[in-house]
């Protein structure tokens, strides 16, 4: 069962980070309202039209858990053959945390679509799919 009632204002940044150089537990530290801080470089990936990031519950037989899923798309490639956390910073200049270092990771889907012969570019569809306790994370860039 799965109830999507939130959405992020307008994003103006999204970045990715490989999830073995995030700060153990930041999800425990984002449960109970300790500041989380992302300590690493992000790469930034620089996207095309207007990315979605919703946020919503879902329910199993251990609980509520929070459900969010990312989609934008891009001219880059995000490599996924190893765990990515992705950080989302929305019009207010509010970023996010979507990933841990601990599992579960984000799960990330990749849609190539080939521009017309016309001239269109190509461009990455990813849709990244995060399901935990707490899967937004507010949080700090300290290192860019």
């Amino acid at each position: 069962m799965k109830n999507k009632n939130q959405s992020l204002p307008g994003i103006k940044y999204i970045g990715f980070v490989e999830t073995e150089r995030l700060s153990p537990n930041v999800m425990l530290k984002g449960i109970c309202g300790a500041p989380v801080g992302v300590y690493v470089d992000v790469t930034p990936l620089a996207f095309v039209g207007t990315p979605e990031c919703t946020i919503g519950d879902e329910y199993d037989s251990h609980g509520r858990l929070q459900a969010v899923e990312l989609k934008f798309a891009t001219n880059e490639f995000v490599p996924t053959t190893t765990p990515v956390a992705f950080v989302v910073t929305d019009v207010n200049g509010q970023s996010y945390l979507i990933g841990a270092q601990e599992p579960p990771h984000p799960v990330v889907k990749l849609t190539v679509n080939f521009g017309s012969p016309k001239g269109d570019s190509s461009v990455n569809t990813y849709e990244v799919k995060y399901v935990a306790i707490k899967a937004l994370l507010q949080c700090s860039v300290v290192a860019e």
